[in-house]
C-alpha cells in the first residue's frame, strides 16, 4: 500500500527589527499556532551609498538596516519555545569563522540541537566591502569559512589552512548537539554553478519556491546531480520559501510541496507590517491545519 510523503516542517521567515513585533512575542505566537520553526535573516548594516541593486526591485526597504542580530534573536526563540531555529540567511563571509563557529555551536548546544545554518553569499557589495572582503572572492570565502567551522565542530583538535581562513591546531567546546555538523543549507539561484556549489559542500538548498512547477524542475535537477556526484541518501535537504499568498494558493502549493518530498517550507513574512503579522499567522495556521488532516 502506498503512503504519502510526510508533511514538511513549517517555518516562518521573520524580519525581526527594533520596530517589529518583539521576537519573544512572535515566537510564542508561532508556537501557539502550531508552526515548527523560525528563521531570521542577517544584515550587519546597510551602507547609505550602495551600488548594489535590491534583489526585490525598487528602493531597499528600511527594515534591512534595522534587523536584529539573528543569533541573539534566535537564542530568545529557543529559550521561549521548543521551535526549531535557523538563519535565512547568514552572511558567513562577513564573520570571523572561528568566533562564528563558537556562536553556532553554543546555540545548537543550548537549544538541544534545534539549529540549522542557512548560508548566503551576500548581494550587497558595499556591506561586504566594509568587512574587508573582496566581492569576487565571496563564494570561496564562504566555502572555507564553512569548512573551518565544520572542522571545529567535529574534531577534538581541529586544524585548517586555506586561502581565506586558517586555524592552527586548536580545541573548542561546546560541540554542536547535531553531529558531525549542524545542517548547512545554501541559498542560491538554480543555475549550473548554484547546483554545483550545493552538491560540492552544502547539506541542502533554500530555493525561492513560490512556483511549484519551477520548483519541481529545480529539485529534480538537483537530486539527479546529487546522485551523480555520489552524495548518496537521503539526498539534499530542500527548504523552499513561499511568499505571502491567498489561502487557495497556499493550500495548493503546500500540497505540491508535500508531494515533492521537501523537508521544510519557509513562509516568508518579511513584507508583513507589524499589525498584519498575527492575522497572517492566524490565516496560515487555519489553512495549513486543514491541509495536514
Amino acid at each position: 500500500m502506498s503512503t504519502s510523503p510526510p508533511r514538511p516542517l513549517l517555518g516562518l521567515l521573520y524580519f525581526a527589527t527594533d520596530r517589529s513585533l518583539p521576537i519573544a512575542d512572535f515566537a510564542r505566537a508561532a508556537a501557539e499556532r502550531g508552526f515548527d520553526a523560525i528563521v531570521l535573516p542577517e544584515h550587519t548594516h546597510i551602507p547609505v551609498s550602495s551600488r548594489s541593486s535590491y534583489p526585490g526591485g525598487g528602493d531597499l526597504p528600511e527594515r534591512y538596516s534595522r534587523t536584529l542580530d539573528p543569533y541573539i534573536g534566535l537564542s530568545i526563540v529557543a529559550a521561549q519555545t521548543s521551535l526549531r531555529i535557523g538563519t535565512c540567511v547568514s552572511l558567513v563571509a562577513q564573520h570571523d569563522p572561528i568566533a562564528l563557529a563558537k556562536t553556532i555551536a553554543t546555540l545548537d548546544f543550548v537549544s538541544g540541537g534545534r539549529f540549522s545554518l542557512g548560508v548566503g553569499y551576500g548581494w550587497n557589495i558595499p556591506e561586504l566591502a566594509n568587512h574587508g572582503r573582496e566581492v569576487t572572492q565571496r563564494r570561496a570565502i564562504v566555502r572555507e569559512h564553512v569548512e573551518l567551522m565544520r572542522t571545529l565542530w567535529r574534531e577534538t583538535t581541529a586544524e585548517f589552512h586555506g586561502q581565506h581562513a586558517s586555524l592552527s591546531p586548536s580545541q573548542a567546546w561546546p560541540k554542536p548537539v547535531q553531529q558531525p555538523s549542524v545542517p548547512v543549507l545554501l541559498g542560491c539561484s538554480p543555475t549550473p554553478r548554484g547546483y554545483a556549489e550545493i552538491v560540492r559542500w552544502a547539506d541542502g538548498w533554500i530555493p525561492g519556491g513560490s512556483d511549484p512547477d519551477l520548483l519541481t524542475s529545480w529539485v529534480t535537477t538537483l537530486r539527479a546531480r546529487w546522485r551523480d556526484a555520489g552524495r548518496g541518501e537521503p539526498g539534499p535537504v530542500i527548504s523552499p520559501m513561499q511568499a505571502i499568498v491567498d489561502d487557495d494558493t497556499l493550500r495548493a502549493n503546500f500540497d505540491r510541496f508535500r508531494a515533492l518530498g521537501v523537508d521544510q517550507v519557509i513562509l516568508d513574512l518579511q513584507t508583513a507590517d507589524r499589525d498584519d503579522v498575527l492575522p497572517i499567522l492566524d490565516r496560515y495556521a487555519a489553512v495549513l491545519t486543514a491541509s495536514r488532516r
